[in-house]
């Protein structure tokens, strides 16, 4: 007798089973939130990545080596010792300018430096090199200078040493943080990778809904980092200073593609 009646509540037990309906939206509240989370950082990877690209690029714009003319020197020579410099390797530019176009740069810089130079006299202003200089340059940029007025006696070369090392370490930081972000994104993507590839007769019929759940996730990511900066006053201007239409549509496709294969992973 007890061997029917639990015969029969096992076999009622998988008519029931069989016929519940499926959960189409089956963790989708934790997917969000995994999804959120990873979204919110690589927002914050973005925006430091953004300005230190930025100030990068504003160090290097403001790093140059001054190489004054020292005594009367010909035209030809001038120009002469600028083609030299140029076909140097680690040079990227030169410029060469006379007193009177260094005077015009002073006043436009700084009016009151300008009538002080003037009252010594115009010629107190002397001719000089202006060099743009390569990222390895700058990296051993004592040598390289020694090495440029030991070969050319007639300049003496002005430089701030603290600005060229400020300059390398900011772009040694940036070249590396876009590397370990590659680097990540490769994990990710074979993670995903491993997951779509793992074999399984079972068919889910919430893919779809994972990944609209990790678009949803992406989405309030950027909301959240709009609230951050909306006590600015200037949301659009400040919006566009840590992140760009494009990497926050990529950084959508990512989300949903994440949430489509979480949803496919189920182990969470």
């Amino acid at each position: 007798m007890k061997e029917k009646e639990l015969k029969e509540m096992f076999e009622g037990k998988q008519e029931t089973d069989s016929t519940a309906p499926k959960q189409v939206f089956r963790l989708h509240r934790r997917l969000f939130l995994l999804v959120f989370a990873v979204a919110v950082l690589m927002q914050s990877v973005v925006f430091v990545d953004m300005r230190l690209g930025s100030y990068y690029k504003e160090l290097n714009d403001s790093f140059k080596v001054l190489l004054t003319v020292d005594g009367a020197v010909s035209n030809e020579e001038l120009e002469q010792t600028g083609e030299s410099l140029n076909q140097k390797a680690d040079i990227a530019s030169v410029r060469l300018f006379s007193p009177e176009d260094a005077l015009a740069a002073v006043e436009r810089q700084n009016p009151q430096l300008t009538e002080a130079l003037l009252l010594m006299g115009k010629n107190k202003m002397p001719a000089y090199f202006e060099l743009k200089l390569n990222y390895k340059a700058i990296n051993n940029i004592r040598p390289f200078v020694d090495n440029l007025a030991a070969e050319y006696p007639k300049l003496e070369p002005h430089y701030n040493a603290d600005h060229a090392r400020l300059l390398f370490y900011t772009g040694l930081c940036s070249k590396l943080l876009n590397l370990a972000v590659i680097f990540s994104l490769l994990l990710f993507f074979a993670f995903m990778f491993l997951v779509e590839a793992f074999p399984s007769n079972q068919r889910r019929a919430h893919y779809l809904g994972g990944a609209v759940s990790g678009i949803l996730a992406g989405a309030a990511s950027c909301l959240f980092f709009a609230v951050l900066v909306y006590p600015t006053g200037f949301l659009a201007a400040a919006v566009s200073q840590f992140t760009t239409p494009g990497r926050q549509l990529l950084m959508l496709a990512f989300c949903g593609l994440f949430g489509w294969t979480l949803s496919k992973w189920q182990k969470f």
